[in-house]
């Protein structure tokens, strides 16, 4: 997430300098972090916490094969039937785990199942947000698949095509195939620019945090973080009545913005899903090599899951790529909508800020 406002540098556009047009540099993703001085020098300074996933920037990359069939052995397969949600409501004003529960003719206790995004206490419903109010045929039902599976080697520099695969190359199993792909940013009024009324954001404790435009903040509801200002914005944890539902972040423990896990969000690292454990690493070998908008880094294909999204069921992820403009980069030089995942294989999750 950003916490200063859109600039023409930021979007790569050409900027006018004198009579005549350069060039912008793009901004980078390193400029978002929170500087600190010492001894007159300004410098980077950013929460362990943050960093923990990451591998070192030299860390080796391990030799792999990708394994292209599907192979789960003897092995149990956990199934979400939340995931296969076929009603979805749209919260108003007013209402309660238990309200919903009770007009949808289901208990609070399966509403909150095929819901993870809402904690516990069910302070989180948020107004204009679609909640799974039925699914299929139950919770959770394990399944056990056995499939003859063949190995091809992934294509890697350090390999050529006559080289015998080495016994200490890991196999990366496909999890699943062709399953969509779409991206997710931190909101900002510029992408939201209308005529739209003046509203005030609070706290969840009625502290004024900014005014502004209905549609923007309506935005800042739905997306659950944005940049105001100066200001970072996440959703806190209290139901959202006329925009009271916010909390300032700190932007030296979450420079971007947090997940629904509260977990720090990480550009081009952080994956929602789910029908894939939190905390997993997963491959995408389509995303190898891949340029980064704001990043000097290329993507390795190693990524983590550490988000949930209530937009989508199964077989969908979304991935985390900062600003809109990065999108609109990245669309327009890949335009993949769909992809195949594979197990991590021990890959590097790499910090590309």
């Amino acid at each position: 997430m950003r916490f200063q406002t859109l600039s023409l540098t930021a979007l790569g556009l050409a900027m006018l300098s004198g009579s005549s047009l350069v060039a912008a540099e793009p901004l980078m993703l390193r400029d978002q972090l929170h500087h600190a001085k010492r001894n007159g020098v300004s410098y980077p300074v950013i929460s362990p916490e943050y960093l923990s996933p990451f591998a070192s920037d030299d860390a080796v990359e391990p030799d792999y094969v990708l394994v292209h069939d599907i192979d789960l052995g003897n092995h149990a397969l956990n199934v979400k039937r939340a995931a296969a949600c076929n009603k979805y409501i749209t919260a108003k004003g007013g209402d309660t785990c238990e309200k919903i529960a009770k007009s949808n003719k289901i208990t609070t206790q399966d509403f909150l199942g095929f819901n993870d995004q809402i904690n516990h206490q069910c302070t989180n419903v948020m107004i204009g947000k679609k909640y799974c109010v039925k699914v299929g045929n139950g919770t959770l039902k394990n399944k056990v698949v056995t499939k003859k599976h063949t190995q091809h080697p992934a294509k890697h520099p350090s390999k050529t095509k006559t080289k015998a695969v080495s016994v200490n190359v890991n196999s990366r199993k496909k999890l699943q195939t062709s399953s969509a792909f779409t991206y997710y940013w931190t909101a900002r009024a510029e992408d939201y620019a209308d005529n739209s009324k003046f509203v005030t954001i609070k706290s969840c404790s009625g502290k004024a945090i900014a005014n502004v435009r209905q549609t923007y903040a309506d935005a800042l509801v739905m997306e659950g973080a944005g940049v105001v200002g100066d200001k970072l914005v996440n959703l806190g944890d209290c139901n959202c009545v006329n925009y009271k539902c916010f909390e300032e972040l700190n932007k030296h423990m979450n420079p971007f913005g947090l997940t629904s896990y509260g977990s720090p969000l990480r550009p081009y690292t952080t994956i929602a899903a789910n029908d894939i454990p939190k905390g997993t690493k997963i491959f995408l070998p389509d995303l190898v090599g891949w340029s980064l908008p704001g990043s000097s880094k290329k993507h390795n294909g190693c990524l983590l899951v550490d988000d949930q999204s209530w937009s989508f069921a199964s077989h969908h992820i979304d991935f985390y790529v900062f600003q809109r403009s990065h999108y609109e980069q990245m669309i327009q030089q890949h335009g993949t909508s769909h992809l195949d995942i594979y197990e991590d294989g021990d890959c590097n999750v790499l910090n590309y800020v």
